[in-house]
């Protein structure tokens, strides 16, 4: 029998009902959204977040469209922290289906299967059963593309510089032409509107220079809880040389609340050199 994943946060993190959540996300992508039906070539990576779509979908979505105005993904490698703690420090989702309500989306097993082989690690997919944030980029893929891509979802405990890295180095030698590496990531947590702007802004700009040990030693100096940085630590290992800041702003703006808010940033990359 067929191993499916079924959605496990639709109708808290996003809408459970499918008219209501494709509403949802044309309000995000707006009327003038048009797919390029191009292959996506060469291949891209984009930073996302992955909060309730009332808090951040806005900001992940400004990434998407930037992605999908320049090709179709035919395959995407889906990067995100375990926040669970259940499963192995990674965790390579390696056959069946997830489900969503807009659909079913087929894995790569035969890529993903690859992936573990060359970690040579132990694979214990419990990581995947409560997660979310891989979950939520679902939706956003599907109202776009549609169901005809695949997807290869790695849930990363152990995010670790050298970890990552690896991670971004297997990768580099399976990307082809068609592909898009998603690094799913908020930024700090639970601190004012101000103080996580201040925060946020010294991670963007060791991105922006594509320092990934400048970005861990800053994580550390100034204790940022950014939540994703072994996703974004993955991508940016791919060889990837371009980065584009596409949106940054924090849950204050849609709660209210400016005195414990989460940030959020999208971001594309491209320019893959290998």
């Amino acid at each position: 029998m067929e191993k499916v994943r079924n959605p496990v946060v639709a109708g808290t993190f996003y809408p459970s009902n499918p008219e209501k959540l494709k509403n949802l996300l044309k309000s995000f992508f707006g009327d003038s959204f048009k797919v390029n039906t191009e292959k996506l070539i060469p291949p891209m990576g984009a930073i996302v977040p992955h909060a309730g779509y009332i808090y951040s979908g806005e900001t992940a979505a400004k990434a998407y469209k930037k992605v999908f105005e320049k090709g179709i993904a035919k395959r995407v490698f889906l990067l995100g922290p375990n926040h669970t703690g259940l499963g192995s420090k990674i965790s390579v989702f390696t056959s069946g289906s997830w489900k969503t309500p807009l659909g079913t989306i087929n894995v790569d097993g035969k890529t993903a299967g690859k992936i573990l082989k060359e970690l040579d690690i132990y694979n214990d997919e419990s990581a995947h059963s409560r997660e979310h944030s891989l979950e939520v980029q679902l939706p956003f893929l599907q109202y776009a593309i549609g169901n005809d891509f695949e997807i290869v979802p790695i849930c990363m405990m152990d995010q670790s510089l050298e970890t990552s890295k690896n991670l971004g180095e297997i990768l580099a030698d399976i990307i082809e032409e068609g592909d898009l590496i998603i690094a799913s990531s908020d930024m700090n947590h639970y601190e004012s509107h101000e103080k996580t702007l201040l925060k946020d802004e010294k991670v963007i700009e060791t991105l922006k220079n594509m320092n990934l040990q400048e970005m861990y030693d800053t994580i550390r100096r100034y204790n940022i809880s950014m939540c994703g940085y072994g996703p974004v630590a993955a991508l940016l290992s791919i060889g990837f040389t371009d980065i584009e800041i596409i949106d940054h702003t924090t849950s204050g703006l849609i709660s209210g609340d400016y005195e414990a808010v989460v940030g959020y940033l999208s971001a594309i990359v491209s320019n893959l050199q290998k």
